[in-house]
């Protein structure tokens, strides 16, 4: 594993991290001050009090909603970690191409809500995206894809890959003997 590829690492696990900590703070403000706060009304966010009827449904809300942001940040770990110990190209640009994804995703969840809960998890996003910028430049210095070494270059064993052309023309000629 190159260096670029552990700064890509530990900089998906530094946001993963972050991001846990962001909801874990959420969760406990929402419940130390005793109000929840979801919905939209003309560009404010509506809070309630939370009470006792409401406060499972509350749990539930922040359970699904954080849970679906840090998902997105784990499958961006776990991606960077594919990339840096992958030895197949195509392998290491499908990893890399996960881990833009949740970066890009977890940007354009934070970027809308940075006015309320967007605003913890700036640090963790920023960190998402620093791995997805490094990524890329350890996916350009990543080794190339050797052919197998059973593989030979000469003109006899490419000519026997070549499938053959009467045999799969599909026609169906019948010769007399």
């Amino acid at each position: 594993m190159n260096r670029f590829a552990r700064i890509e690492l530990y900089a998906a696990i530094a946001s993963v991290a972050l991001a846990a900590l962001a909801g874990l703070y959420l969760i406990i403000t929402t419940y130390a001050a005793n109000e929840t706060c979801y919905g939209m009304s003309g560009a404010k966010i509506q809070c309630h009090p939370l009470t006792s009827d409401n406060a499972a449904q509350t749990g539930f809300r922040l359970i699904v909603t954080l849970g679906m942001v840090l998902v997105l940040y784990v499958f961006g770990a776990l991606a960077a970690r594919w990339q840096g110990r992958t030895r197949q190209s195509d392998a290491r640009v499908t990893a890399y191409m996960a881990l833009v994804t949740c970066s890009l995703t977890t940007l354009f969840i934070t970027v809308p809500a940075i006015s309320g809960v967007g605003f913890f998890f700036i640090p963790s996003t920023l960190l998402a995206l620093v791995a997805a910028i490094v990524g890329l430049v350890a996916l350009l210095q990543a080794p190339k894809d050797t052919p197998d070494a059973g593989q030979s270059s000469s003109s006899s064993s490419s000519s026997s890959r070549k499938p053959n052309r009467s045999a799969t023309s599909g026609s169906s000629v019948t010769r007399k003997p």
